[in-house]
Order: C-alpha cells, then sequence, then structure tokens
C-alpha cells in the first residue's frame, strides 16, 4: 500500500465530524501515523518527547499517553463501525503497540473445507472433555473467573475522601473535608488559586473510610480466598492512572470523591454516563433519556447502586461497585460475590453477558435487611 493512499486514509479520518471535534486526537494519530511512515521506533518515551517536549514527565505522561492512546484505539473502533464502516482501507493500532497497521475494512476470512467432519468430531470431544472439566471445577467462578486464570495481579481500590488539616466548625483543629479537593493534585491546585490559605491548612496524614469499605473488602476477600488468590488494596486518593491500567482492578466506593474510575466507567459506557452525582441513560432502541440522582442526601433507607463490569486499558479487567452511601456496595458486593445468586437470580435478568452495568435500587432499612431491585442495564462489549 503506497504511501499516498495511507495519508488520504488518515486525512479522511482527520476531516471526518468525531475527530474535527477532538483535535487531540487528530494530532496523536497523525504523530503516530507520521511516525509509522517514516520506521520510528515508536516507545512512550518518544511519542512524550515529541508530544510534550520539555515539560516530559517519565512517570506521569507515560500515564497519559497510554490513557489516550486507548481513548484513540476505542474512537478509531467507533468511527469505523459508524461514519467510515463503508471505507475501502481503515487505520488499526493494536492493543499494547503504537505503531498503526493499514488494513482493507472488510476482510473475507478463508474457510477450512478439507476433513470438516473429522475435525468436528475431535473438536466436538475436546470441548465435551473440557466443558466437563470446566463446569465440574469448583474455581469456576461467574464474572469473576477472568481475574482467577489470567495470571495477571489484582488490586482493590477502595474508595476514600482525601482530608485537610485546619480549622473545624467547632473552632477547634482537626480533619476536614471538602468534595473539591480529592487528592495532592486538586490540594495544590486550591492553593494555587488560595494562596492566603497556605498557613490554615495542611494535607491529612490519613484518609477517611466508611462502613462499606470494610463489608465490600470482606466479601470480596471471601471470594478470593475459596480460590486461593490474593490481592493488592489501595486507597483512590493515593491512586494513578498507571496503577489502575497496570492489574486487574476492582473499585467499591463512592463517586462523590471524584475518583479516576469515573473517567474509565465513562469510557467503557457508550450509552451511559456519570456527572456530577447524576447518572445520564440514552436507550439506544427508543433514544428515550433516563437520568438518576446517585448522590441523594439520605442514603440510610435506600439509595442506587451501580454495577458495571468491562475490559479496561492493556487488557486488564475491571469491576466497579459505586454507591455513595454504604447499604449501595455493602448490598452489590455481597450478591456478586455469592456464586450461586450469579448464576441464577442475575443470569434471569441479565443473562450470560460478561460485560454489563447494571443499576439498582437498594432498600435497607436501618442499613440492614437490604434488597436490590433492578432499574435498568446495559450490555457492553467484549
Amino acid at each position: 500500500m503506497e504511501k499516498k493512499l495511507k495519508k488520504e486514509v488518515l486525512d479522511d479520518v482527520l476531516q471526518s465530524p468525531p475527530f474535527r471535534r477532538s483535535p487531540s486526537s487528530c494530532t496523536l494519530l497523525k504523530f503516530l501515523v507520521e511516525a509509522t511512515l517514516a520506521n520510528k521506533d515508536l516507545k512512550e518515551a518518544t511519542i512524550g518527547m515529541e508530544l510534550y517536549g520539555k515539560s516530559y514527565e517519565d512517570e506521569k505522561s507515560a500515564a497519559n499517553i497510554r490513557v489516550n492512546i486507548y481513548h484513540l484505539r476505542k474512537k478509531l473502533d467507533k468511527y469505523y463501525q459508524e461514519e467510515g464502516k463503508d471505507n475501502a482501507y481503515r487505520i488499526k493500532i493494536k492493543k499494547g503497540q503504537y505503531q498503526v497497521e493499514f488494513l482493507k475494512n472488510k476482510e473475507e476470512q478463508p474457510q477450512e473445507k478439507t476433513n470438516q467432519k473429522k475435525y468436528y468430531i475431535a473438536g466436538g470431544i475436546v470441548l465435551a472433555f473440557l466443558a466437563y472439566w470446566y463446569f465440574s471445577s469448583n474455581k469456576y467462578v461467574p464474572l469473576w473467573n477472568e481475574y482467577f486464570d489470567n495470571n495477571e495481579e489484582t488490586t482493590l481500590f477502595i474508595g476514600d475522601f482525601f482530608g485537610v488539616m485546619g480549622t473545624t466548625v467547632t473552632g477547634s483543629h482537626g480533619w476536614n473535608r471538602d468534595y473539591n479537593i480529592n487528592n495532592l493534585e486538586d490540594y495544590y491546585r486550591f492553593l494555587e488559586q488560595h494562596p492566603d490559605k497556605k498557613e490554615d491548612i495542611k494535607p491529612a496524614n490519613y484518609p477517611y473510610v466508611t462502613g462499606m469499605a470494610a463489608i465490600g473488602t470482606m466479601n470480596i476477600s471471601r471470594l478470593f480466598h475459596r480460590q486461593n488468590k490474593d490481592f493488592n488494596i489501595l486507597f483512590s486518593s493515593q491512586t494513578s492512572i498507571k496503577d489502575i491500567t497496570e492489574t486487574n482492578s476492582i473499585y467499591i466506593g463512592p463517586i462523590k470523591n471524584g475518583n479516576l474510575f469515573i473517567d474509565f466507567f465513562n469510557d467503557a459506557n457508550p450509552n451511559i454516563s456519570i456527572t456530577r452525582g447524576m447518572l445520564s441513560y440514552t436507550n439506544p432502541k427508543t433514544e428515550k433519556d433516563t437520568l438518576i440522582n446517585l448522590s441523594i442526601e439520605d442514603g440510610s433507607i435506600y439509595e442506587h447502586a451501580v454495577v458495571s463490569r468491562f475490559q479496561g486499558p492493556n487488557n486488564r479487567e475491571q469491576f466497579i461497585f459505586f454507591s455513595d452511601h454504604d447499604i449501595g456496595v455493602k448490598a452489590t458486593t455481597e450478591r456478586f460475590t455469592d456464586i450461586e445468586w450469579i448464576d441464577s437470580d442475575f443470569k434471569e435478568m441479565i443473562g450470560e453477558h460478561p460485560y454489563f452495568t447494571a443499576i439498582f435500587l437498594v432498600k435497607g432499612k436501618e442499613r440492614t435487611s437490604m434488597q436490590l431491585e433492578l432499574l435498568l442495564w446495559d450490555v457492553l462489549e467484549e
């Protein structure tokens, strides 16, 4: 394929409405294509120096590059499913790579016809044996098996609240919480905007968590213990993008702490998004919009909870349990670590879809006797 044609394929993408609205994606894609055509050795450091120049910082910028290319890859996939579905050629960035490939958009795969009957019989015997072994094994856990079988480390990220030490409402000195300051980066940004506060507040040396952290961790620990597996634990306020993208991850906690998993969730869910405590769902068939307030004031009797299972960057698994009060995470982690419930009730509700998002209404008087009511759900691409 000639360079001239490859540049024409690139121009078609850059001139499309989705990419014209995203200049950062255009800049990154153009750079990757030109570097590939020039046979450059594309590494994070190379991309970082070209795009960031002197402001490039190894760890921080490398994480940003990985996330930006992940988003670019998803944007390209969506483009070729919609506006570019009839294009003769497509641009592809393989997972874990930065070079681009130019492929025919619709290539017919050759079919093997020789000895098909023998292959089917032999394959059937093998599959039957594997199915018997797989389902008779006590290590098979619906929705969770990838966490136990893909040989990647797992990290449980606990949604905590970042605190500052300063004057409390009673006039004494102690721990304070502001939902606009969720990590050290927010803290220093606040001080830049309010330099007069530098002498009044300091970062607290410990985070704050609610009861959902203990109960959620206990429920997940029991499941992993039964499979002879372990996991690491990090607080969300001390988490970087790199921490999330390098391991299989589970998040339990609120959304009002502005955690990084909200962005991963929004990116993985084409029909659902969370912004400032509100969940928005657009039904792809009816185009009807549904709004759900996730940040209700009183969560002692009922609240909404979001459970989402999807594949994140670098082929890592992500399982998210969102709720702004205790009962949502307590109830959903209890149910979703109950193998019998997943294999019966949940399968009845949603079917056998490994990647999904489900929104529940959780009821529990005095935060006990909790019940789940499925309000809506959406199947995600594998």
